[in-house]
């Protein structure tokens, strides 16, 4: 009996939850939409694409941004799917005779938990593995809807020690691996100085370093042609990485934040982007023990206020999270009080709720 009741309220709340999901990236695909349609007509006619062409590539973009809509709507979609799957199993009295055969009303919301459980690791798989896949495919296409080039521009490398060695680069294409505008300064311990400039350098495997194009090595005694860089150590993967730095941390993987805290342990926004990246999953649970209490009653109440008070406690907590947020960035509180506190706060004030619901 225990095994047909999980089911057939898992059955429910799976079928809610995936139609809140669809509904929220649909929503969120047709708004994006409607709000550049005319800019995204307007570029496409500059730059020669016909609208075919244009509907075909926007399909493709918007096929790639699934993971970032999903991490970013996914605790609000779990809560609301759920709240309705249960508001459901409550105006078509399916709970009372769970309750008359003795399971305990937390014992019967287990598995709307159990799927927000689910999602968060969803969101976590989604941080670690797919948005780091397509986020340079994404941001290549937002650069093209914009009408500018898919470089990265100005990225600057440098090694410091008993030596010194600086890279500056105007511009590079992480697909074809090319830099262009390459300047490679080295200063020895003993302070003799080599200068290389170069109009452009391409990565080449078979060698393991960049081979120049009218590259020269400056000198004190003269120019001298030169074919290679000379900077093996800084491969495609490191210029690409330096090159991110100004995109958002939080479409970094956990890998990519981890990494990149260990190398700039100052920076603030990777601080928050990593411990963010471990508490905004835990708002599927967290905003679940917040708004099932509403979807449970058993005496006469309007269901628009209940609704209303579901919605008004996760605004509550969707803006109290972008506050600490604002201070955490600007170094007001600890990175790490920032992001916590939200999922302490109310995590510890929907366990007091939840808890509480009326059998």
């Amino acid at each position: 009996m225990k095994q047909t009741l999980d089911g057939y309220v898992g059955r429910s709340v799976a079928a809610s939850l995936l139609a809140s999901l669809a509904f929220f990236l649909c929503l969120t695909i047709l708004l994006d939409v409607l709000n550049n349609l005319g800019g995204y007509l307007d570029k496409a006619e500059r730059q020669g694409m016909s609208t075919g062409e244009l509907f075909a590539f926007l399909g493709g973009y918007y096929f790639r941004q699934l993971p970032f809509s999903f991490v970013t709507i996914a605790p609000f979609a779990t809560v609301i799917g759920c709240m309705f799957a249960i508001a459901r199993l409550m105006a078509q009295n399916e709970l009372q005779p769970m309750l008359f055969v003795g399971r305990s009303m937390v014992r019967i919301l287990r598995p709307a938990l159990l799927a927000g459980g689910i999602v968060a690791l969803a969101m976590v798989a989604c941080w670690q593995w797919a948005v780091p896949r397509v986020a340079l495919e994404v941001a290549e296409a937002q650069t093209l809807l914009g009408g500018g080039d898919r470089s990265i521009q100005r990225v600057i490398l440098e090694e410091r020690g008993a030596s010194f060695a600086g890279l500056w680069i105007k511009a590079y294409d992480p697909k074809a691996k090319r830099m262009e505008g390459v300047s490679l300064l080295r200063r020895g311990a003993g302070g003799d100085s080599v200068l290389v400039v170069a109009k452009a350098a391409t990565w080449d495997e078979g060698i393991g370093d960049w081979v120049l194009a009218e590259g020269v090595e400056r000198t004190e005694s003269g120019d001298v042609p030169i074919e290679r860089l000379g900077a093996a150590n800084w491969t495609p993967a490191v210029v690409l990485q330096r090159g991110q730095e100004d995109i958002p941390c939080e479409l970094f993987s956990y890998d990519e934040l981890l990494e990149t805290r260990s190398q700039r342990p100052n920076r603030k926004d990777v601080a928050m982007a990593l411990h963010r990246h471990f508490t905004y999953p835990l708002a599927n649970l967290v905003l679940l023990l917040l708004g099932l209490p509403f979807a449970i009653h058993f005496e006469r109440s309007s269901r628009i206020e209940r609704v209303l008070g579901a919605i008004g406690m996760c605004a509550a907590y969707m803006l109290f999270d972008l506050t600490c947020q604002n201070l955490g960035f600007n170094g007001y509180i600890h990175p790490v009080v920032a992001a916590w506190s939200p999922t302490i706060l109310f995590g510890s004030l929907g366990v007091v709720m939840f808890s509480g619901i009326k059998t």
